[in-house]
């Protein structure tokens, strides 16, 4: 080591001595990402789960995108009900068309409606949950009323009924009426961690110095509520692909003639497909089954990232 050099050293716990640049690198405190990233690659489940969530978009929305849906919906009565051959890997459905191109199809439909549905959902329950959250007092209890009542309301007696008083049932209503009943987990969720954070030092401090309320909340309080916000969307999507296939299911989710994967899976209470032609519904099941759980799988890692008390 070269004492007349101006170079400063520093030592580490160890006693090693290394340079200023090597020092502040290694004592530098992980952001957000690099944790979540951290628990992800010590958790071989996780990194299962990414990989099986990566591939599933990978098909829905380059391998979908590349299929022709006018050419794979035309209805080929010669083919129809036929078991897994070359003409299809996965066999036809009872209307002749491809088994393998309409259930990526139908997959990439479900995918982007969850994922639409998700994101005005997480925005507004982020929103909504810092307000009632900062303000508190006659804010909080309004909005807490209303959450309590409405949340009574079974949301499939909704949906039923709101599809039965319109008189087309569209792709956007049924997104609306969705996002509608969803943000109240996401509103609470964030409410209660924001009257956490506003009794904290940092925003009392802000408070003092004259800092407007609505840069107090974007500004201090959100980016450490930020980590709860993205969790609940993780969890909060695949519920949505959930409810949005059983919706389907039982014909009151997306309307009648647009590709979904609870189309599929609803083929499955016709005795005849259920025990004769599997090929129709199981490959549906196994990608609801395969994508929720690595859903699950990721949100379990990121809860830890997110968590000092639950990481490894």
């Amino acid at each position: 080591m070269d004492k007349n050099s101006s170079t400063q050293w520093f030592a580490l716990e160890d006693g090693t001595m290394v340079t200023e640049k090597e020092f502040m690198r290694r004592n530098r405190i992980p952001n957000m990402a690099e944790l979540i990233w951290k628990e992800i690659r010590r958790d071989p489940f996780a990194i299962i789960s990414v990989l099986i969530i990566l591939f599933f978009l990978i098909v829905a929305f380059v391998w979908g995108n590349l299929i022709d849906e006018s050419a794979v919906a035309r209805l080929n009565i010669m083919r129809r009900d036929l078991p897994p051959s070359q003409f299809s890997p996965l066999g036809t459905d009872e209307a002749g068309r491809p088994m393998l191109q309409w259930l990526i199809v139908s997959w990439r439909n479900s995918l982007m409606m969850s994922i639409i549905i998700t994101i005005p959902i997480i925005i507004s329950g982020t929103v909504i949950g810092l307000f009632i959250g900062y303000y508190g007092k006659y804010a909080d209890f309004i909005v807490l009323r209303l959450v309590d009542i409405i949340s009574m309301v079974p949301n499939l007696m909704v949906v039923i009924l709101m599809s039965a008083i319109l008189p087309q049932w569209r792709t956007w209503e049924f997104a609306f009426v969705m996002i509608a009943l969803g943000w109240f987990g996401s509103a609470r969720l964030i409410r209660a961690r924001c009257l956490q954070e506003q009794a904290k030092d940092y925003v009392m401090a802000s408070k003092t110095l004259g800092t407007h309320n609505v840069k107090i909340i974007f500004k201090k309080i959100f980016p450490n509520v930020l980590s709860f916000a993205l969790v609940s969307g993780i969890l909060t999507f695949a519920s949505m692909i959930g409810f949005e296939v059983g919706l389907t299911v039982l014909g009151y989710g997306l309307p009648v003639g647009t590709p979904s994967i609870g189309r599929f899976i609803s083929a499955a209470m016709n005795p005849i497909v259920l025990a004769n032609r599997q090929w129709q519904w199981v490959p549906a099941v196994l990608i609801i089954f395969l994508f929720s759980i690595s859903i699950l799988g990721l949100g379990e890692a990121v809860k830890r990232g997110v968590n000092p008390r639950q990481r490894r």
